[in-house]
């Protein structure tokens, strides 16, 4: 696992809906364009504890990094997602596209402070 997937592990229980087994890909993009910035951007999450910016700029940040992905990835993503499987699969993608994005976005912001640097802190 690199630096980015111990700081996105968290992504990988998100599949939705967890009462189902399968979802179709509108559905599933929807929830997923809504959910990222939210998950993103909690307080206790390395892309709000290493970067100085507001709720609010984090939330614009990493919906704008998820919009982003989501394009890279709407024609691999396929039509009907069988959960958890596919859920999880293309959330880790989605959530690590916009992960990096939201870096390279932000980097002049984001923090030189050992908790940062340390990807063991986010597993």
């Amino acid at each position: 696992m690199n630096y980015r997937q111990y700081m996105l592990y968290p992504l990988l229980i998100v599949s939705l809906p967890a009462y189902s087994t399968e979802i179709n890909k509108e559905d599933w993009m929807k929830e997923m364009t809504t959910l990222l910035p939210v998950i993103f951007c909690q307080s206790d999450q390395y892309f709000r504890q290493c970067f100085n910016v507001s709720a609010e700029k984090c939330e614009e940040a990493a919906a704008s990094a998820t919009r982003v992905c989501m394009g890279k990835y709407a024609d691999q993503i396929p039509e009907i997602l069988v959960q958890p499987k596919d859920g999880t699969h293309w959330g880790t993608e989605l959530g690590n596209c916009a992960g990096v994005a939201y870096e390279y976005a932000l980097v002049k912001q984001r923090k030189s402070e050992d908790i940062c640097n340390d990807a063991s802190h986010w597993q």
